[in-house]
């Protein structure tokens, strides 16, 4: 895969809306749906997300033996971050699955901690060690990106994520007096759209055994929705090297 193969999987992935497996899954389920959301409020996802995504010293999902500057290298690694972070949330799905109402929310932290963990994994892949609130910040607006349902907000975040990049693959500094807050913004609007679209993806899961299938089901689908943003987050920076 050349650098002209790339940018056109890039221009895919800006013209594909967001999926709408969650949005099928909440029609069929809606009643109870209702029901769960309430058990899951947004300051819950919120304090879970203020707390997984300082462990840096997460061991790696995946151990990379690749030249990073090579981007067919970096991908290859990347969709092996992508394949193992979706066995372990299929997996962790399933499980909470199995006991219906009363686990069907449980596997959230879980969920999120290894999303954050494979969109880390995802950038070490293409040279980007993501050390720093910096890179947290950005960790977190590619986690929105991947939990969002309007194909609008999707370009605007993609747009605005672009917009930091500079020449060199870095992202644009921010006044350290200011990161705080911005971070608090970005976790606030990461926590609305998981507490949204996650939640409800998660209603068929509070039948016992069908919930199992279902968990796994959607917990795949929502890493793979996350691996996707990160490969298009992380080689938008490693284009930005070659250019």
């Amino acid at each position: 895969m050349n650098a002209n193969q790339v940018k056109a999987e890039q221009t895919a992935y800006r013209n594909t809306p967001p999926s709408f497996l969650g949005r099928g899954i909440e029609r069929l389920t809606n009643p109870v749906g209702k029901a769960l959301a309430g058990m899951l409020p947004k300051s819950m996802v919120e304090s879970v997300l203020k707390g997984l995504d300082k462990a840096m010293a997460m061991p790696e999902l995946v151990t990379f033996d690749h030249d990073t500057s090579d981007i067919a290298s970096a991908q290859r690694a990347a969709e092996n971050v992508e394949r193992y972070a979706r066995t372990i949330n299929a997996s962790s799905g399933a499980a909470a699955g199995l006991g219906g109402a009363l686990t069907a929310s449980a596997d959230i932290p879980a969920t999120i901690a290894i999303a954050l963990r494979a969109i880390r994994d995802t950038g070490r892949a293409y040279g980007f060690d993501g050390e720093g609130e910096r890179e947290r910040l950005f960790r977190l607006q590619v986690l929105e990106i991947a939990a969002l349902d309007s194909h609008e907000e999707k370009i605007d975040r993609l747009d605005a994520l672009e917009a930091d990049i500079d020449e060199t693959g870095a992202l644009a500094p921010i006044d350290t007096s200011s990161i705080a807050p911005v971070i608090d913004q970005v976790v606030e609007r990461v926590s609305r759209a998981i507490a949204f679209a996650s939640v409800r993806r998660r209603a068929g899961m509070v039948i016992p055994l069908v919930g199992s299938a279902v968990g796994g089901f959607v917990n795949a689908q929502f890493q793979r929705d996350v691996a996707r943003a990160s490969r298009y987050a992380f080689q938008a920076r490693r284009l930005r090297t070659m250019e």
